[in-house]
């Protein structure tokens, strides 16, 4: 039933136009639904992860990297829904194509769409002090140099990110941030991670960096499953939600 749910989810991607459709909970309470808000006058498609009766009134918004959805991100963002939040995860590709060269104004568009993703959150009743964005890769720089700009998140995390995937912005913010680096990562270097969170402490920005051992930029299901464990861990304690996690 996940699988096949998942599969349903990743459609998303390529289905033109908002799709409202709702798939029904499996066992776990989870209900994924296909929404859409608006973004600079663009629609954004996304999928909706909605916790069952263990909702505990927090909010994440999972932004994907360059290469798309898979499922393994999907999975990722799910489980949070899985713990009790409200899960969001939009393609901010219908914000701006990506042309490759990703100018000023194209990385604006995407922040934008990130920040209004959380906007989404905040109007399903989530309260903006319990709202986290994470990213992984491209999406690393998306959801945090736009939480730390002028996103109403009040934490946000970087899988995978560095000063590799783009230059950062001065920080207009100083909300805590978590940086996920994989140990034999390859295409961010562990010198343009510590780059980045040397530039965020400068401006008076808490961060902290962690470690996944022996993974590289692409994931096992399994890695995923450390990030998630260590992302879920800090956004509980940031965003006051109860957790019996142990962080690793």
């Amino acid at each position: 039933m996940r699988r096949r749910e998942l599969l349903g989810a990743a459609g998303v991607l390529t289905v033109a136009g908002p799709v409202l459709a709702q798939t029904p909970p499996p066992v776990d309470g989870v209900t994924t639904e296909r929404v859409a808000y608006q973004s600079n006058g663009k629609t954004i498609r996304a999928i909706a992860f909605r916790p069952g009766a263990n909702a505990n009134g927090a909010g994440v918004v999972y932004i994907h990297g360059s290469g798309g959805m898979g499922l393994d991100q999907l999975a990722f963002a799910r489980q949070f829904a899985v713990d009790g939040y409200l899960a969001l995860a939009p393609t901010y590709l219908d914000a701006a194509e990506d042309d490759v060269v990703r100018r000023e104004p194209t990385m604006e568009a995407w922040r934008d769409c990130a920040r209004d993703g959380i906007e989404w959150l905040i109007g399903q009743s989530v309260d903006r002090r319990r709202t986290g964005v994470v990213g992984y890769s491209l999406g690393s720089y998306i959801a945090v140099d736009g939480a730390l700009g002028d996103s109403r998140a009040s934490a946000a995390i970087a899988v995978c990110g560095g000063w590799d995937v783009y230059i950062p912005r001065h920080p207009t913010r100083r909300i805590p941030v978590l940086i996920l680096r994989s140990e034999r990562d390859r295409v961010v270097s562990p010198a343009s991670t510590q780059r980045w969170r040397q530039f965020l402490l400068d401006a008076d920005v808490p961060v902290r960096v962690q470690v996944t051992r022996g993974a590289g930029h692409l994931m096992t299901a399994a890695q995923w499953s450390d990030v998630y464990t260590r992302s879920q861990t800090f956004f509980a304690e940031q965003l006051g939600v109860s957790s019996d996690r142990q962080e690793p």
